[in-house]
């Protein structure tokens, strides 16, 4: 067990970056609630209270009312919301999880369920992909446990493992791996992807995130476990790329930088709103900065070491009508960005020397190395 110690005091403040909007991805009848890239952030899936969940190429600017181009949408098995989704690297395969106690396993390209994992008593909040070609998925529950599942045999039914150290419910889980050359990374709930090319990972760790205000690391290699904690409930937690420190958003409007080896409490982050909704925060691209929605619908990014403003999304709130932005992926290679809304919007941002007129982004000449029914509030 341990216990986060006070952050160091933010350093001198800077100008802030600026971004626009580049367009809002419409085909949810309700709130998003889950928005993630792919891998290689050619794509993303969104997930939302209308049971459904959409692959975009938000890229692609459209005529019609979707705003981009909306690929193909998945719909059926859930028969409630659709809390997050998890996408496998090779984006063959996506995992999703909602207000029902089963997740699911589907193909992309056919949009067949693979696999139904049922054995938790309650919604399930979060997936994650882990092991060696993503054949384990973790599921965290309502319920206070985490389950993981062999994806390998199709007719087993029965859960791998179930860590049932939890006091209240697990709101999100994160998975730290290491690839063949030492290198460290990390994938998110549901896996918003890394920056640079593919690589051989050992997942070593699970970070899970829960509403009894800790965060829990399991070595997947030595079957230890570590208890971080906070003293306030955890909706989310992202881990660095470099898989070095984790972020936990939580209900006192606070973000909260720990290292993840030793447990110390590296800074904390504010000026957001989060006291009743499950928000999510997450790193940039090169975690020069850390990244939050707010209940009142603005999008605020820091800078990780001076814990100072470096960004907040122009006119957000507008754009998501006041409600709150419940998701936020930010690109695996640069700077853009993604916010889901309960407002039935994703919201597409880029650097504001990118915005252009025509209907594919620019990419050229930006600095890339610089930084409708609810959720229900975990409880």
């Amino acid at each position: 067990l341990r216990t986060a110690m006070a952050p160091p005091a933010s350093g001198t403040q800077r100008a802030p970056l600026r971004f626009a909007h580049a367009r809002s991805l419409r085909g949810h009848a309700g709130a998003v609630l889950g928005v993630r890239w792919t891998r290689d952030g050619t794509y993303c899936m969104s997930a939302g209270a209308d049971r459904s969940v959409k692959l975009w190429n938000p890229a692609r600017a459209t005529d019609d009312a979707t705003g981009a181009l909306l690929i193909k949408s998945y719909s059926g098995p859930h028969s409630k919301e659709v809390l997050s989704v998890a996408i496998a690297d090779d984006a063959a395969r996506f995992a999703s999880c909602g207000g029902d106690p089963t997740a699911f396993v589907w193909d992309v390209a056919t949009g067949r369920v693979l696999k139904r994992l049922e054995g938790h008593a309650a919604r399930v909040n979060a997936v994650a992909f882990c092991a060696m070609s993503h054949a384990v998925l973790a599921t965290a529950s309502y319920d206070s446990t985490v389950k993981l599942w062999d994806l390998r045999d199709a007719k087993t039914r029965a859960s791998l493992q179930t860590l049932d150290d939890f006091k209240d419910s697990v709101t999100s889980l994160a998975i730290a791996s290491s690839s063949e050359d030492g290198t460290a990374s990390s994938k998110k709930s549901s896996s918003s992807g890394g920056g640079g090319g593919p690589k051989t990972r050992h997942e070593w760790a699970l970070v899970a995130g829960s509403v009894d205000g800790t965060c829990r690391t399991y070595d997947l290699r030595r079957g230890l476990v570590t208890c971080d904690e906070v003293g306030e409930p955890v909706t989310s937690v992202a881990l660095s790329r470099d898989g070095a420190c984790v972020a936990l958003s939580c209900l006192d409007s606070a973000v909260r930088l720990l290292e993840l080896g030793s447990g110390a409490m590296l800074n904390l982050y504010s000026g957001h709103t989060h006291q009743a909704y499950a928000l999510e925060s997450c790193f940039s691209h090169d975690d020069a900065l850390v990244a939050s929605g707010s209940e009142d619908g603005r999008v605020v990014a820091w800078r990780l070491v001076e814990a100072d403003v470096a960004a907040e999304l122009p006119n957000a709130a507008t754009l998501h009508g006041g409600r709150a932005t419940a998701s936020i992926a930010w690109h695996p290679a640069d700077a853009r960005v993604l916010v889901a809304g309960y407002d039935g919007t994703v919201s597409y941002w880029v650097p504001s020397r990118r915005a252009t007129s025509s209907g594919e982004d620019s990419l050229r000449g930006t600095p890339v190395g610089v930084p409708t029914v609810p959720r229900p509030p975990p409880s």
